[in-house]
């Protein structure tokens, strides 16, 4: 439970716009600056522009480019938010301008420091972190033909995320073009200490299951029930496998043209649902029982996917190219990091309401405390 002087600190720095600056500074500092960001006619600066975007996220007032622009005339926003009016032009020339990477590191920086304790205790004592994979696609506006995906005029940037599912934070995330290859975008994200928890999609390729086995990387993957299995050795399960729905735990190989070693393959029938693991991990260091457990926390990074999008305000663009949605995604993931460490969970989307009316003067901080059940 979060202590009221923890997250009072974390209030304290202007409803956490503050706190997302010093650490955005602290990043600055060891970013040289472009000559397009050094140029003396400059006058919109990156530390204006990702807090701009980042605010957006915390208000639910504001859809667009335009609502910013108009709001950034107000005394207030020039104090706290940026340091003076924000044309149109300034605005949207600005995602081209500055890296979104400082984003992405002090994304990093705000992963690390949350633990929310959210996985069940045997899954934490592992050599490697249980980590969620999955892509989710965002909507993008008929002109931004950067994001055409499946049939024409159907345009959505991908966001592969991988997310810890023992810390409840980020641990990597790549924005691609809708139609992008989930698979071929993990190529780029793998860490040899994560456990990967993956849906049926990266279960598909065979071949790609093979490779991920050679480079010792971790994984657990639900693969097709109609699948072309050839069983080479069966383990016996224990009451505790039975217990969670196993019916099969043991070596196989898949499909006809199989070439690298036996591969494990988890078998859980449980309500009235049969599901089929392919484990990239042996059985002295994990039960068929923690196998299916594994899975089963697959499905936070769903429920975070669907948290970001309708509790941050992400269905709503400000920009128009791939690098502006990148920057408008990290800064919504930043902002879930801050709510993670400042509340010790997800919060609801009452919740958000209430922070909101606390951010913008309506609610004291006794009241903010009371409807967030924060301990004393």
């Amino acid at each position: 439970m979060v202590k009221i002087a923890d997250i009072e600190k974390n209030l304290g720095y202007w409803n956490l716009l503050d706190r997302f600056q010093k650490m955005l500074a602290d990043e600055l500092d060891d970013h040289p600056l472009s000559k397009t960001e050094l140029d003396p006619k400059r006058r919109l600066t990156c530390m204006d522009y990702f807090s701009s975007v980042l605010f957006t996220v915390f208000n639910p007032v504001i859809e667009s480019m335009r609502g910013f622009c108009r709001a950034s005339v107000l005394k207030k926003v020039q104090g706290k938010v940026c340091s003076r009016k924000v044309s149109l032009g300034s605005f949207s020339e600005a995602q081209s301008v500055f890296d979104p990477e400082l984003l992405e590191q002090v994304l990093k920086q705000m992963a690390s420091r949350v633990d929310l304790n959210a996985v069940d205790e045997r899954l934490r004592k592992l050599p490697k972190e249980l980590t969620a994979i999955d892509g989710t696609l965002i909507p993008a506006l008929p002109r931004m033909a950067w994001a055409l995906w499946g049939k024409e005029g159907c345009q959505a940037a991908k966001l592969h995320l991988k997310f810890s599912v023992e810390r409840q934070s980020v641990r990597n995330s790549i924005l691609t073009t809708g139609k992008t290859c989930e698979r071929k975008t993990l190529k780029e994200m793998l860490d040899p200490d994560e456990l990967l928890v993956g849906d049926r999609y990266y279960g598909l390729d065979y071949q790609f299951l093979i490779k991920l086995i050679a480079l010792e990387q971790w994984f657990i993957f639900r693969i097709r029930n109609d699948a072309d299995i050839t069983v080479v050795e069966e383990f016996d399960l224990t009451p505790e496998d039975r217990q969670a729905g196993v019916v099969f735990d043991g070596l196989v190989m898949l499909g006809k043209d199989w070439h690298g070693k036996p591969i494990r393959l988890v078998k859980v029938e449980a309500l009235d649902t049969t599901i089929l693991l392919a484990a990239g991990v042996d059985r002295e260091t994990m039960s068929a029982e923690l196998v299916a457990l594994a899975y089963r926390y697959r499905w936070q990074i769903e429920l975070f996917f669907k948290w970001i999008k309708c509790i941050l305000n992400c269905r709503h663009l400000l920009a128009e190219s791939s690098r502006g949605v990148q920057i408008q995604l990290y800064c919504a993931l930043i902002a879930a990091m801050m709510l993670f460490a400042m509340t010790g969970r997800k919060p609801t989307k009452r919740d958000m309401e209430m922070i909101q009316f606390y951010f913008s003067g309506w609610a004291t901080f006794e009241e903010l405390k009371t409807n967030l059940k924060i301990s004393s």
